[in-house]
């Protein structure tokens, strides 16, 4: 059997330190043929200059540079030149288990699953702790998976640690957004149009915490953008026919994103000054009892312009 091309999406961004690292686990994977297709998101540091060392001696890496626009457009960037029957994404500065690939490919193929979803761990300080709220179930429709995808404790709506099938992701699809936490915005949608997606709990994934990440440079635009990504999701519900169904997952999504940014704002650190911490989280609060209701129009929320109105100054490293 000849085995199919996977292709990695890897956004990159200000990782000099982390990036060899990633590389490194992606090139020790234990599947051949493999395209790990890397785009340079306007990095300032010697990212770029990794990114071509790698290239110029390991022909499976390909190199895109473009100026800053996000994480979400990193992304998207690089889903429009894959190549792959299948496709995954790993952030520059995580890495993953050599056999992510092979194994996750290997369950598509004895389930007929569209998308596989692994185990994955957090690491800060020396520390790994592996997510434990994965539900034990090892099999889900595509809508089922979509609907559990936004209850942050359960089946978090990451891009990553996942394998696709690469024709989930339409030419004229809509992209992953220019804003934090895009994926939540985007990685439901994706999982709707699977047949069937198949969960191994085995740890694959290795998300690494840092200081200057965009979770460590926590601030306003954090706050709004998390909103903005829950408006998107709302409006794609109602478009599609789905508002009623997933009320249940959706309230829930709602409050767990009310106990979770007080928690971020209040007692974790971040960037956001002191004195506007309260007023922020009001008007958090007012911006999520309006996402409650089903939108009447097309308009979406902007996080710049509401974080501009909270009269805080943002000072977040770019997604």
């Amino acid at each position: 059997m000849t085995e199919p091309l996977v292709s990695v999406v890897v956004p990159v961004f200000n990782v000099e330190r982390w990036l060899p690292r990633c590389l490194d686990s992606l090139l020790a994977q234990d599947h051949r043929p493999l395209e790990v297709i890397a785009v340079d998101d306007g990095s300032r540091d010697g990212s770029a200059d990794v990114l071509r060392r790698y290239a110029a001696a390991h022909p499976e890496v390909r190199v895109v540079l473009q100026e800053h626009r996000g994480l979400g457009p990193a992304r998207n960037a690089a889903l429009a030149l894959a190549t792959g029957e299948y496709v995954t994404m790993v952030d520059a500065d995580d890495w993953i288990e050599p056999t992510f690939v092979s194994d996750t490919l290997r369950i598509a193929r004895e389930t007929g699953s569209d998308v596989v979803i692994g185990g994955f761990c957090f690491e800060a300080a020396g520390l790994r702790v592996p997510f434990p709220f994965l539900p034990r179930r090892s099999s889900f429709t595509g809508p089922e998976a979509a609907e559990t995808s936004i209850n942050m404790v359960r089946l978090p709506a990451f891009a990553w640690a996942k394998l696709y099938r690469r024709e989930l992701f339409h030419a004229d699809d809509e992209p992953f957004p220019a804003i934090f936490y895009e994926d939540l915005a985007t990685t439901p949608r994706i999982l709707r149009r699977a047949r069937r997606v198949a969960l191994t709990r085995t740890v694959y994934y290795h998300y690494c915490l840092r200081p200057d990440s965009i979770v460590g440079a926590f601030g306003v635009k954090n706050v709004f953008s998390f909103a903005a990504a829950i408006d998107i999701l709302r409006h794609n519900l109602a478009e599609n026919g789905l508002w009623e169904s997933w009320q249940p997952a959706y309230r829930r999504l709602l409050r767990q994103a009310r106990v979770m940014m007080p928690v971020q704002v209040l007692l974790q650190r971040n960037l956001i000054p002191l004195r506007a911490r309260v007023p922020l989280l009001r008007r958090y609060f007012t911006l999520l009892s309006e996402l409650r209701h089903r939108p009447l129009d097309r308009h979406r929320t902007t996080p710049v312009r509401r974080a501009r109105r909270a009269s805080v100054p943002v000072r977040n490293s770019a997604p």
